[in-house]
């Protein structure tokens, strides 16, 4: 099987380049062509804070293009020589075996996910794991939150291509793309395995941990809301029938939520209050319309 390596770099990865280059060079399978999407930052900025010269194959960000057009413009080259390709980002580490798993899982399903570690900023550990223990399939996490990342899958880029051209003002690329394969009936799998470090750190586009605000549900409820837009605007033609099911069930619980609770900042209080109390749930976008606190928004609000 013909494998690419994804990732894409940009300023605000450069403190941690380094450290990826070195997780890259220490990987047990060498064998796979390395494509690196390039945005706001010049080659030779990006190969100094590597500390190296990586066999690359660069594929520079045009002036207009949002971080979604990054990513398909160099997508959109690789799919032709390769058969899969595993998805990490430059500010993460991987695992010396990574590659090596990542073409084995890519062998049995179109689109596979391994576990993370939540590492700090500095690369130690904060004690936590993604997925939660009791998530072990595609099923127990889409369509209502996202475990697979542009950190942690591996495609095949038959499925990849059937993603794209991704919606113009999407956001949240991964859930989006993972939503569609699964939305077409392919085979989605999940594996529990660590071999990702996923960094916590300023520039994260999202807070796992706790304690929230009603700020960080407010926002976050918002991101999830345009994916659910996006997706629903760009439905499969021939959807499997079980699985669009589930989507518009999420797609309306999640109406709900926002009708019930973000409208009502009294119960946006009460909600994230209760949220901070409970287990956390590790799974990207979990603060959002949190399964056992369901009793917020399947009632009417109060008067």
């Amino acid at each position: 099987m013909e494998l690419a390596l994804y990732t894409t770099v940009h300023p605000g990865t450069c403190p941690f380049l380094n450290e990826w280059y070195e997780s890259l060079r220490t990987q047990t399978d060498s064998e796979f062509e390395l494509w690196i999407g390039i945005d706001d930052l010049d080659i030779q900025e990006a190969r100094k804070a590597m500390g190296g010269r990586p066999d690359a194959n660069w594929v520079q960000a045009g002036p207009e293009d949002t971080p979604a057009r990054v990513r398909e413009r160099a997508w959109t080259e690789l799919i032709p020589h390769v058969d899969a390709v595993i998805m990490v980002d430059a500010d993460d580490v991987m695992y010396p075996r990574r590659v090596e798993h990542a073409r084995e899982h890519i062998s049995r399903c179109d689109l596979g996910a391994c576990g993370l570690k939540l590492v700090d900023e500095e690369g130690n550990s904060i004690g936590h794991a993604m997925p939660p223990q009791e998530y072990d399939t595609s099923k127990d996490v889409l369509p209502h939150h996202n475990i697979f990342g542009l950190s942690n899958t591996v495609y095949r880029t038959q499925a990849l291509e059937k993603g794209l051209p991704l919606p113009k003002s999407i956001t949240l690329i991964d859930w989006y793309l993972a939503t569609q394969v699964w939305l077409r009936g392919g085979d989605l799998s999940l594996e529990r395995t660590v071999r990702m470090s996923y960094r916590q750190h300023g520039g994260s586009t999202l807070s796992l941990l706790p304690p929230f605000t009603t700020e960080n549900v407010r926002c976050t409820s918002e991101a999830v809301v345009d994916h659910f837009s996006a997706v629903a605007c760009s439905l499969p033609s021939k959807p499997h029938p079980e699985r669009l099911s589930a989507f518009r069930k999420a797609h309306e619980d999640l109406r709900q939520f926002n009708k019930q609770v973000l409208d009502n900042d009294e119960r946006l209080e009460e909600y994230t209050s209760a949220l901070n109390q409970r287990p956390l749930l590790l799974l990207w976008w979990g603060c959002v319309a949190y399964p056992e606190l369901d009793h917020f928004w399947n009632k009417p609000a109060t008067e």
